[in-house]
């Protein structure tokens, strides 16, 4: 049922809906996440990225930034096609860059990234 609602949800906004369909059907797991102290936390953190796909500008900055996370669809509005295309400053840098402003970074599962904290805090003003 999740995966016949994200498969429309995609649909609507202009893709084939397989790559939210994928990830819909996954198994939900736990995987430690390395903080900056160094202890483990899980990723119950975690806060998938988001983004505004009706309010789009079409502007060309995340596209440009990461191709690989987001793209257009039918309608010239982006979408995040894929959340694990690149590191989580992408989607920082992104947020920062969007003239609409309707990208979301999110909060990310891996916190193992060099500067992971320093780029958790430059997007807290954008979720």
């Amino acid at each position: 049922m999740v995966g016949k609602i994200a498969q429309g949800l995609m649909q609507l906004a202009g893709g084939n809906g397989s790559a939210i369909l994928e990830l819909a059907t996954q198994e939900v797991t736990s995987l430690p996440v390395t903080a900056a102290s160094g202890a483990s936390t899980s990723n119950a953190e975690y806060m998938a990225p988001w983004l505004e796909t009706e309010s789009c500008t079409s502007c060309d900055e995340c596209t440009k930034l990461n191709g690989k996370i987001f793209a257009y669809n039918n309608n010239k509005k982006a979408f995040i096609q894929n959340p694990n295309g690149g590191p989580y400053q992408d989607f920082v840098k992104a947020a920062e860059k969007c003239t609409a402003r309707v990208i979301h970074p999110g909060l990310p599962a891996d916190r193992s990234q060099k500067d992971i904290d320093k780029w958790i805090k430059r997007g807290e003003k954008f979720n």
